[in-house]
């Protein structure tokens, strides 16, 4: 079967995108060059790219552009290209290879600095963080460093992720213990690594 394609004027409208971000997002490598295919047709050379792998693309970048940096979806998207019938990026796929991807870029460096206990409990909590877009990736920075200041004495605590005026700050409180937050405090999450341990067994 032939494979459907859509103009690149089509494609702009429809995704209410424009031609600099299209053509940004295929610098970064986020849409393949071979994507772009130069058809005649009877108004002169038009551009076209494959319809279904082209809105699934862009569905994805436009959904999780604010929770990780170009570069860093670019390196998603090849790894996922890597992958058996990865034709194209979804959610399934972007939890799947962010996983692989957060276990040999972080995970393991976090071994390889911190004892066992220590890396396996930060590395637990990031990657729960960032497989379901809790956090940003430089976010999830800050709460590594966060992490590793008191995971020495707290990791049996909850960890609660807030945000006030739009900044993002975390705690970690015992188990079981009422705290109190002013008004204009939003809790966004609030993880127990005990309860994540459990899952995962």
């Amino acid at each position: 079967m032939t494979e459907q394609l859509i103009s690149k004027k089509d494609l702009l409208v429809e995704c209410d995108i424009t031609y600099g971000q299209l053509y940004r997002w295929k610098r970064k490598k986020l849409i393949p060059d071979e994507w772009f295919i130069r058809k005649s047709t009877f108004t002169g050379q038009e551009t076209f790219l494959p319809k279904t792998k082209v809105l699934q693309r862009i569905k994805a970048i436009q959904q999780y552009k604010n929770d990780y940096a170009l570069d860093e979806m670019a390196k998603l998207f090849e790894a996922a290209s890597n992958e058996p019938k990865a034709e194209y990026w979804d959610n399934e796929a972007l939890i799947k290879t962010w996983a692989g991807f957060f276990k040999q870029e972080i995970g393991e460096k976090l071994l390889a600095q911190y004892p066992e206990d220590t890396a396996v409990y930060v590395g637990t909590i990031l990657n729960e963080v960032i497989t379901r877009s809790i956090l940003s990736m430089d976010e999830a920075q800050a709460l590594q460093a966060f992490l590793l200041e008191s995971a020495h004495n707290n990791k049996t605590a909850e960890l609660y992720i807030c945000r006030k005026f739009a900044v993002t700050f975390y705690l970690l409180v015992e188990q079981n213990t009422p705290i109190q937050l002013d008004n204009s405090v939003r809790v966004i999450e609030i993880i127990s690594a005990e309860n994540l341990f459990k899952k995962e067994g």
